[in-house]
């Protein structure tokens, strides 16, 4: 159930770009941000991340990656049980 979750939360990080999340502007914006890198250690620019380089970031990062899902996933249910039905 928590995979399901976890699954949701990438598709709405990616957007329209489900086939193609290295083009969604969210997820390059979240990398630059986060820092990635080209081959000689200088900083990359969002445009100038390519689908090799986030399939690298992808791996290198898996484990934040996933505890990050995680965690998103564990708090879209939390909210959903702290909402007040108003009538």
């Amino acid at each position: 159930m928590l995979v399901l979750r976890m699954m949701r939360v990438a598709l709405r990080l990616v957007g329209p770009y489900g086939w193609a999340p290295w083009r969604s502007p969210l997820l390059r914006w979240r990398m630059e941000t986060y820092g990635i890198f080209d081959e000689r250690g200088h900083l990359l620019h969002a445009d100038e991340i390519t689908p090799a380089r986030f399939r690298r970031f992808v791996v290198t990062h898996y484990r934040i990656l996933w505890a990050f899902l995680r965690w998103a996933a564990r708090l879209s249910v939390s909210d959903r049980s702290h909402r007040v039905a108003w009538s």
